[in-house]
């Protein structure tokens, strides 16, 4: 169950790579061991990011991991969303919970949960998931000194880039291999937060990007008015690396991660039994390659249409599903003829009563469910093969030469669901047996695995046999009666001397009791008791408590206002404007030149003149290319006779800058989530200054950390709800045949882009230098009216992102913000009008109107 935390670089291309399943529920999670999983991940009913699925309450998670471990199965379960303070408590005893049932690892987001796990449970392995949004080389070595021992990469990586890091890195590297993508960098995107609040770092995302948009220009018209291009401009396909299993492989890749927590378990046993065909036929030479009907039936079971993703580079619009966000199935053929309320058409691929179909109208989608199938000479028949004319019953309304898709194969549910039907199950590890012994001596029976070994003795002597010796076939037969455990007899040798025999009762107890034996394991009791557990979770949490205050001072009294802002030439009417912070930086937006070093070299002067402090703000996204160019920027830098202080928006840059230089001042933005205690102790004790807060939390949240030294809050700016690899603008208005990237004209540039959803809201849209589209919501963030409050809390450093706005609405809101907080750090109670005065100043200048965030509703739980 525990064992050490990493292998070397050289040795990951030495393992099989693993095939890691989701298991939504109980049933998915057969379906995924009976299928071939070599492990499964899943969720109990707390603290994982797919809390609309089943997942396992206290009794079906231990029946879970039994289950898979008797079979040899790992089991993984996700901690994976931000916790808060409050739930810490409940966390704890969750944690020991699973460790005491035998899960093989934890999936993490968290780095608070993370920092508390590694503290009070070293013993067990922790998997960096996917929300850590990890895609280079600093940010994995990051993870290995806090105690990971497996990352789980971004999606957007490419082949390139992940034999890189498993190169460079002792973790494990698991890529994900087939299912649903994300629009967005995965724990980047709060659009489903901002929009409903229903947080995606909090399992609940409601996938907005599946929903229909348009893309408007300033003026609000539509850019995609007259093309076909479809109106889910943020759906993308299903990825699909069935045909790159071998290059993985070769990489070193260790684990092969199918995504769809949230998908039936004949999904489930569809997907898992054919990657792990391939995967078979790749890694030992067994069985037959992929045929046409595995995939066939890969694609039929679900998909949007299939892509490689990032894998293979960037595909533009090639990576997308613009016509439709759901499942399309598989093409039937077209209507050929429709009277009588009757279709006709001639078949692609077979059909089956029961089956589901989908016509593809110009006024939309039409539904079906077969229950007639008519053939030539007013027969019915219950199937039909490729190549039929069929006729089937239809009230609807559709056109000749519509497109018919089979979305629903009854035949290959009904197989899928044959495969973890209850009591017919036929996953069993094969046991190796040895029988020895002599005449007037107890038996013994040696029984071994890949895994265990047990040996036993008969309970009576044997005896020398006057007529029915204990033959191999007579032993085979007796001590191959594995009925309905996990295993199966796969070899039996035997050194008796002479002609021996003891009872038929006898050889089935001592089959009985060393299959006991053998399953004894995923039953035994945890190495570190609960008494022990909870001493070292009080130790934890009394630390936690006496540095509070220790670290991370940024000066005791001060009320401090910080203004984020890309264009340099801002930096002097902000600081006149009552600014005691540059934060300057961060993206490198296409709308404006990059910023330089010389830049920096004057915007830190500027700012030292006056007595006032420059951050320099890194990206929040970086590949390994970028990182390169932005270590070298920093170690240029480091050579200057006065600095500008750091804020790392990922766990790379805090890396990066302590290889360059481990004294240099440095802060965290708050894209690293800060989101409860255990995550400032972090950032605090990894020598971090001070932290931006998640804008996630909610007032009663805030007001446990507004305990904490070395905090700052966003009160007011930009909402970034999303950053993708994937550039809209430049897919669909690029001059490129599938909007690749240096091909697309850049159609983002020299006008205003926004995404309109149905309820008419429009989202700005941004893309940087490295093309990638960052989406804002559509209102400001504004709580001026709560400043009191937030300082009431004990929070001091509030921050102003103004990274859309004109000067003059930059100059507005940072005069407003400062003198209500400096009125407020002399103790003066602000009152209504002052607050509504303040607000209709705002407003004059920001007429697309505000909002509070999660200040007061915080996320859904």
């Amino acid at each position: 169950m525990h064992s050490d935390f990493g292998s070397s670089p050289q040795q990951h291309t030495n393992k099989k790579m693993e095939l890691l399943a989701p298991a939504g529920g109980y049933e998915a999670l057969k379906a995924a061991v009976e299928n071939g999983a070599d492990a499964v991940y899943l969720g109990g009913k707390m603290f994982n990011a797919r809390a609309s699925a089943s997942n396992f309450d206290s009794e079906e998670l231990s029946k879970a991991v039994t289950y898979a471990h008797e079979r040899g199965v790992k089991v993984y379960v996700t901690l994976n969303i931000l916790v808060a303070d409050s739930e810490f408590s409940e966390l704890a005893d969750y944690v020991y919970q699973l460790y005491s049932l035998g899960a093989d690892a934890l999936i993490v987001q968290d780095i608070g949960v993370a920092n508390f796990i590694r503290k009070v449970l070293p013993e067990i392995r922790l998997h960096a998931s996917t929300q850590m949004t990890q895609n280079n080389i600093y940010g994995l070595k990051q993870l290995e000194k806090m105690g990971f021992s497996r990352v789980v990469l971004a999606r957007e990586t490419s082949a390139p880039e992940i034999e890189k890091m498993v190169q460079a890195t002792e973790l494990d590297v698991e890529v994900f291999g087939h299912g649903a993508l994300c629009i967005s960098y995965s724990g980047q995107c709060l659009m489903s937060s901002y929009i409903g609040g229903r947080s995606g770092n909090r399992g609940r995302c409601a996938q907005p990007c599946r929903m229909a948009y348009s893309l408007v220009d300033g003026k609000g018209r539509d850019l995609l008015e007259g093309r076909k291009t479809g109106e889910h401009l943020l759906s993308p396909r299903d990825l699909k690396l069935l045909d790159n299993l071998g290059e993985l492989q070769r990489m070193g890749v260790r684990s092969l991660k199918i995504e769809g927590r949230m998908k039936r378990p004949e999904y489930v046993a569809t997907v898992i039994r054919v990657y792990r065909k391939a995967l078979d036929f790749l890694q030992e030479q067994k069985g037959q390659e992929i045929t046409a009907r595995d995939l066939y039936e890969l694609t039929q079971i679900f998909n949007r249409d299939f892509t490689t993703g990032y894998f293979q580079g960037y595909q533009g619009a090639e990576m997308m599903s613009f016509s439709r966000p759901n499942n399309r199935g598989t093409m039937l053929g077209r209507i050929t003829d429709l009277k009588n309320n009757r279709l006709t058409l001639k078949l692609d691929r077979e059909l089956g009563l029961g089956d589901g179909l989908e016509i593809w109208t110009k006024r939309g989608r039409e539904g079906i469910s077969v229950g007639r199938i008519g053939i030539p000479g007013g027969k019915t028949v219950d199937s039909a093969a490729p190549g039929d004319t069929v006729t089937i019953e239809f009230e609807g309304a559709a056109n000749i030469g519509d497109r018919v898709f089979k979305t629903h194969d009854e035949q290959l549910i009904a197989q899928a669901r044959l495969s973890f039907q209850e009591g017919k199950e036929m996953r069993k590890r094969p046991l190796k047996m040895q029988l020895s012994g002599k005449v007037g001596q107890k038996l013994r029976l040696t029984v071994w695995d890949d895994q265990q070994h047990v040996a036993l003795e008969s309970q009576c002597e044997a005896q020398e046999a006057q007529n029915r010796p204990l033959t191999q076939e007579v032993l085979v037969k007796q001590l191959g009666r594995l009925g309905n455990t996990p295993f199966y007899l796969g070899e039996l040798t035997t050194a008796l001397e002479g002609d021996l025999m003891i009872p038929v009762s006898a050889l089935n107890e001592l089959r009985r009791a060393a299959v006991e034996k053998l399953l004894e394991p995923s039953h035994s009791k945890p190495a570190l008791t609960l008494n022990a557990y909870q001493e070292r979770t009080y130790a934890w949490n009394q630390q936690l408590k006496t540095g509070r205050t220790v670290s991370g001072k940024t000066g005791a009294g001060k009320h401090l206002l910080s203004a984020a802002v890309t264009d340099s030439s801002m930096i002097a009417p902000l600081l006149k404007a009552g600014a005691d912070r540059i934060i300057l930086g961060g993206e490198h937006w296409r709308s404006r030149p990059p910023l330089t070093l010389a830049e920096l070299q004057k915007a830190l002067d500027t700012c030292q003149s006056r007595g006032r402090t420059l951050l320099w703000r890194l990206p929040r996204i970086l590949n390994q290319t970028q990182c390169e160019q932005v270590l070298k920027d920093l170690t240029k830098v480091a050579g200057w006779s006065s600095r500008p202080v750091i804020m790392a928006g990922n766990l790379a840059e805090i890396e990066m800058l302590k290889t360059v230089d481990p004294e240099w001042t440095w802060e965290t933005d708050y894209f690293l989530h800060c989101f409860n205690e255990a995550a400032l102790e972090w950032v605090h004790r990894a020598g971090g200054r001070q932290a931006a807060l998640s804008m996630e939390l909610s007032q009663e949240q805030l007001a446990v950390l507004g305990k904490s030294e070395g905090i700052e809050l966003l009160v007011f700016g930009d909402m970034e709800m999303m950053v993708s690899e994937f550039c809209l603008p430049g897919a669909v208005l690029g001059e490129g045949k599938d909007g690749a990237r240096n091909k697309c004209g850049k159609a983002c540039q020299n006008r205003d882009l926004y995404l309109k959803d149905r309820m008419a809201y429009h989202f700005p849209l941004a893309t940087d230098q490295e093309c990638r589209m960052h989406v804002f919501n559509a209102k400001t963030l504004n709580l001026v009216t709560e400043l009191s409050k937030i300082a009431d809390m004990g929070i001091r450093n509030i921050r102003l992102e103004l990274l859309r706005a004109s000067l003059p609405q930059a100059e507005r809101a940072v005069t407003v913000f400062h003198q209500l907080w400096k009125e407020t750090a002399g103790g003066k109670n602000i009152g209504k009008e002052e607050t509504e005065e303040a607000m209709k100043s705002l407003e004059e200048l920001y007429p697309d109107g505000f909002t509070r965030g999660h200040f007061y509703r915080g996320v859904l739980i």
